[in-house]
């Protein structure tokens, strides 16, 4: 029988006390398989977030509103303060050329019935969108010992041929608690994480780590490793890969213009990475495939906003769920998430 990773769950609940996170999901006793996303669901993500953040307390899934049991992910933040995440291509099928973290939903019972299982998402996403490789003239590839199994893998999907550089990671420390009942509420597991859930696109939730990296972000290239099989091959997505200092995103908004970053792709020789610079034909496109004066506007997904919040960063520190709420406001009133001046007329 396959395992059923991927269900509607139909009763939850958050709460928010001096910033902190409390979710608790209600897993049902038969629960039914799908295989699809969750639908946008904006109205009712609205209501959610305008009471948490007057209240401190709201039904996040009932009947007519459900969820799926949460995904994982992470961002990598270096000694220096630099982080690293990506742009979604145009052909993503959510958050078209959106900036986001690296995330991914269940595939075992362990990583929808426990936290190591949680856990074991992040790890893996992280390295299946996510490899570093240091800048030497011959380089090594940079192995975090906790993911070991999932970046060499990633690393021999892409056709790598590197030594590896193991390391130690830490985790900044969670904010949020995610807790997973049964139908007769007893506690099936708990998870600190730093959560994060949408109603905007799809609906969706995502328990989310910042792994600190022991190297300056000057040490090491990263490669987008995100692909799929198809013919039994594998097919690199080569998606843009962003480099910057957390400090150069201070009060820089959805739809504003990231002027001169540091943004890099990925060729493959004989096993060793070639890094460089994209070119960007005319129209440039931004969010959502809308033609932008700039190939660099920057739009930061539900992911990255909150890890944006989770490390300090100006204008999102502690501000996710309004950022949040602003964005599913606008998208419900048809209202566009861009300014004016970044849109071509």
């Amino acid at each position: 029988m396959e395992d059923i990773c991927h269900f509607k769950v139909y009763k939850a609940d958050a709460s928010l006390e001096n910033g902190n996170l409390t979710l608790r999901l209600f897993y049902p006793r038969n629960p039914e398989p799908i295989n699809k996303r969750l639908d946008e669901n904006l109205a009712f993500g609205v209501e959610v977030f305008e009471r948490l953040l007057t209240e401190g307390y709201s039904e996040i899934a009932n009947q007519d509103n459900p969820l799926k049991p949460s995904g994982a992910g992470s961002l990598y933040l270096f000694s220096d303060g630099g982080i690293v995440f990506h742009r979604r291509d145009k052909f993503a099928p959510t958050h078209k050329l959106y900036h986001g973290a690296y995330a991914g939903f269940p595939q075992t019972l362990a990583s929808v019935y426990s936290s190591s299982g949680l856990e074991e998402i992040a790890l893996r996403e992280s390295a299946e969108e996510c490899l570093l490789v240091t800048r030497d003239k011959t380089p090594w590839l940079i192995v975090p010992n906790d993911s070991r199994q999932y970046v060499l893998e990633s690393a021999k999907n892409l056709g790598l041929d590197l030594k590896p550089r193991f390391i130690d990671v830490e985790l900044l420390q969670p904010t949020d608690k995610l807790e997973v009942y049964d139908e007769g509420e007893s506690l099936i597991f708990s998870a600190n994480a730093f959560i994060e859930f949408i109603y905007e696109s799809q609906t969706s939730l995502t328990s989310l780590q910042i792994r600190k990296i022991p190297l300056s972000s000057e040490e090491v290239f990263p490669i987008d490793a995100e692909g799929m099989i198809k013919d039994g091959k594998f097919i690199h997505f080569n998606r843009e890969s962003y480099v910057i200092n957390q400090r150069e995103l201070d009060n820089q908004k959805f739809g504003s213009i990231l002027k001169s970053p540091n943004v890099c792709q990925t060729r493959i020789e004989n096993g060793i990475p070639s890094v460089f610079a994209p070119d960007y034909p005319t129209p440039y496109l931004g969010p959502d495939k809308i033609e932008v004066q700039h190939p660099h506007v920057f739009a930061p997904e539900d992911l990255l906003n909150r890890c944006l919040d989770a490390i300090g960063v100006e204008g999102y520190g502690g501000r996710w769920i309004h950022l949040e709420l602003e964005k599913e406001k606008a998208k419900l009133e048809g209202r566009s998430l861009l300014p004016e001046s970044v849109l071509v007329n």
